[in-house]
């Protein structure tokens, strides 16, 4: 929801150095030294009885876990795991729902809500969505977007799409190499032939590639706009 999963930072506490020695003292802090550094319940279940108890998770839940400690965070990972209709669900409603995403107004200073991507599971922000993304695409028996032909009805397959963020579109090929994109914040960019994605005016020739920014933009895919 790169809305986009939440990271959590730990913050490691700093106590000051003890100008005295107790063996109390001692044996409680060897204690909770002790209890940071050993294993949870689950941790230590067999593997098959993990994946077991991770298969019963929803995809809120899986991305909570994934966060609690550096093990969790290796071994769960929410979008390969979730259902597919239940990271949809959950996206929809944490858009909607959750305070952080909602649009607000303080005086003169409005921000605007935050939008769920359906390919990649997260709300982002708008900067990360194009204004007139399609709605449909033609994909060929390969799983490929149909770009440079005209779609065959015969063999090539109209997929109807949901939102979807600049960077899964670019990763996905619906946004190919020299289209040019406007988020809906306003916000001029391209696509270059190396799949980077840059803003213009402010960048028109890609300083990887040294692909230079179309004159003129290409036909967008899809047969409305949204």
């Amino acid at each position: 929801m790169q809305n986009q999963a939440p990271q959590q930072q730990q913050q490691q506490l700093q106590f000051p150095h003890q100008q005295y020695h107790s063996p109390q003292l001692h044996q409680s802090s060897h204690h909770r030294q002790h209890s940071r550094t050993m294993p949870c319940l689950i941790e230590r279940l067999p593997q098959e009885l993990q994946r077991l108890v991770f298969s019963h998770l929803d995809y809120q839940a899986l991305i909570h876990l994934s966060t609690m400690n550096r093990y969790f965070h290796q071994t769960i990972n929410p979008q390969r795991m979730a259902d597919p209709a239940d990271k949809a669900q959950f996206v929809m409603r944490a858009a909607k729902d959750f305070p952080q995403h909602r649009p607000s107004e303080k005086g003169h200073d409005y921000k605007p809500g935050n939008f769920e991507c359906y390919i990649c599971f997260r709300v982002r922000s708008p900067e990360h969505f194009d204004m007139l993304q399609p709605q449909s695409v033609y994909v060929d028996v390969h799983g490929h977007v149909v770009r440079d032909r005209e779609p065959d009805p015969r063999s090539d397959r109209l997929v109807m799409l949901r939102r979807f963020c600049i960077s899964c579109g670019v990763e996905t090929g619906i946004h190919a190499p020299f289209d040019c994109l406007t988020t809906r914040t306003g916000r001029d960019l391209w696509v270059c032939r190396c799949r980077k994605v840059w803003s213009k005016p402010g960048c028109l020739r890609c300083p990887d590639c040294q692909g230079d920014c179309p004159l003129r933009p290409r036909r967008k895919l899809g047969v409305d706009r949204v």
